[in-house]
C-alpha cells in the first residue's frame, strides 16, 4: 500500500521496475496512443534532472505501464538523447508502479557514473563545472559564424567544424560519446553525441531543428528548418573513416547528408525513419555533395577545394564557382585568416589567398620511403597533423610551422 494524492490510499502493491537502455537511444515507433499526459511527465522529468532529483513524483499525470509501456520508453528516449545540457542522465531508470491500477507512480532517474559518487549521490559540482567548459567549447564553436550569413551557410560552416574537430568512436567504454561533452570536450563521439551537439550549435544560432532514429540503423541525425521547409542533416556519416583501417580522415569532410529531402537520405541508405516533412528536393544534386574540404569564410567569400583546385564562392548556396588556384590537390585546411594548406604531389603546399600562390613546403621523403602516401592533414593547436600510409599501415605525426607557416 502506498499514500496517493490527496491522501487517499492507492490499491495494490507498488513495485519498481528497472529499464536499461543499450546502444543509441531511439524513439520506440509505434507508440501506442496516448491516454495519459507524457508531455507533461516529460516536462517534470527533465526538470527534476535539471534539479538534480534522484526521482521523480509522476502520480498525477496518468501513465499506465501496462499499455502505454512504449510510450515510457519513447518519454524517457527524448528525455537522455535529446535535451540540450542534460549530459549527465545515465543509461538505465526505474518505475514504481501499482500492481494493482498499473498506473506509474514514480520514477527513479538515472546518472552517469562520472557524474555520481559511490554512495549515488550526484556530483553537483562536476556538472556545474562541465556545463561551464561546454559552455565555453560552444561558444569557441560559433565564433566561425557571422551575423551575414544565410541560414545554409550557418548551417554548413557549423557542420563542417563539427565534423573537423571530432572523430567517430563506437568505444562502449567510452561513456561520453553519447553526449555533446564527447564533441565539444573529448572530441570524440558516437552518432547521438554528433546530433546532440548539432542541435544546440543549430538552436543558438536560431535554426529550428528535431532528431530523427532509425531503430534497425541504431542510428541518430537531425533535420533542420531552412526557410520554410524542412532537410534532413546527417554530421555522423558526413565525417569520413578510412576504409582502410576504419580511422578518422584528418582534415576531410563530405556533404553528401547535407540538407537532403527524405527520399534523398534513403537512396544514401539509411532506413527504417518516419518523416513525413522533408520533402523538398532543392538541395539533393546541389554541389557540394561532391566536396570533400571544408567551406571557409574568408573576407566575404567562401573558399572550398574541388577535384580542379581551390576554388570561391560569393554564396554558398547561390552563384557560381570560381577557380582561384589550378591543382590537382586535396585536403585543404586553413592556417590563418590568409593561408591554408593542401596536399599535392605527396607534399604539403602552402596556399596564400592574398596572393594566389602555392609552395611546397614539406616532402614525404623528407622522413619517409617513395613508396609511402600522404593522404591527410589537419590543423589544431598550432601543429600540423598529417598522415601517411606506408606498408599497409597509418602513420601519423605533426610538425610546428614558423610564424610565415614553412617548417
Amino acid at each position: 500500500m502506498v499514500r496517493g494524492q490527496n491522501s487517499k490510499w492507492i490499491r495494490g502493491v507498488v513495485v519498481a521496475v528497472t529499464v536499461l537502455f543499450l546502444g543509441v537511444f531511439v524513439n520506440t515507433s509505434g507508440a501506442s496512443a496516448a491516454t495519459g499526459n507524457w508531455g507533461g511527465a516529460k516536462k517534470a522529468v527533465i526538470n527534476a534532472y535539471k534539479k538534480y532529483q534522484v526521482s521523480v513524483d509522476v502520480s498525477s499525470y496518468n501513465l499506465n505501464y501496462a499499455t502505454e509501456y512504449s510510450n515510457l520508453k519513447s518519454m524517457m528516449s527524448e528525455v537522455v538523447s535529446e535535451t540540450p545540457y542534460l549530459f549527465y542522465t545515465g543509461t538505465r531508470f526505474s518505475v514504481s508502479r501499482n500492481t494493482s491500477t498499473n498506473q506509474i507512480v514514480k520514477i527513479t532517474l538515472g546518472y552517469a557514473d562520472a557524474y555520481k559518487k559511490a554512495d549515488g549521490t550526484i556530483r553537483k559540482a562536476k556538472i556545474q563545472k562541465t556545463r561551464t567548459q561546454l559552455n565555453d567549447a560552444i561558444n569557441q564553436a560559433l565564433l566561425v559564424v557571422e551575423p551575414s550569413m544565410s541560414q545554409v551557410e550557418k548551417a554548413m560552416v557549423l557542420h563542417d567544424y563539427l565534423i573537423s574537430t571530432t572523430a567517430y568512436t563506437s568505444n562502449a567504454g567510452n561513456a561520453f560519446r553519447l553526449t555533446e561533452v564527447g564533441v565539444f570536450l573529448k572530441h570524440k563521439a558516437n552518432c547521438e553525441g554528433y546530433s546532440r551537439a548539432y542541435a544546440i550549435l543549430m538552436q543558438k544560432v536560431g535554426i529550428p531543428v528535431k532528431f530523427v532514429s532509425s531503430n534497425k540503423m541504431v542510428h541518430m541525425w537531425n533535420e533542420i528548418k531552412i526557410g520554410q521547409k524542412w532537410y534532413h542533416v546527417d554530421v555522423t556519416w558526413d565525417d569520413p573513416m578510412d576504409a582502410r583501417d576504419k580511422t578518422d580522415q584528418y582534415g576531410r569532410v563530405s556533404h553528401q547528408n547535407f540538407l537532403c529531402s527524405a527520399a534523398r537520405m534513403r537512396k544514401t541508405k539509411h532506413y527504417d525513419f518516419s518523416t513525413a516533412d522533408a520533402t523538398s528536393t532543392k538541395y539533393d544534386n546541389r554541389y557540394w555533395k561532391n566536396i570533400n574540404s571544408s567551406f571557409y569564410y574568408n573576407n566575404g567569400k567562401w573558399l572550398y577545394m574541388t577535384k580542379n583546385g581551390i576554388a570561391e564562392r560569393q554564396s554558398i548556396d547561390k552563384g557560381s564557382a570560381t577557380v582561384l588556384y589550378n591543382v590537382s590537390g586535396d585536403n585543404l585546411v586553413q592556417y590563418d585568416a590568409d593561408r591554408y594548406y593542401f596536399i599535392a604531389f605527396n607534399s604539403i603546399y602552402l596556399y596564400s589567398y592574398k596572393t594566389n600562390e602555392a609552395k611546397a613546403v614539406w616532402k614525404t621523403t623528407d622522413l619517409y620511403s617513395s613508396n609511402c602516401t600522404l593522404d591527410q592533414i589537419k590543423f589544431e593547436n598550432n601543429k600540423l597533423y598529417y598522415r601517411v600510409y606506408e606498408n599497409g599501415k597509418h602513420v601519423s605525426n605533426k610538425i610546428t610551422p614558423k610564424d610565415d607557416g614553412t617548417f
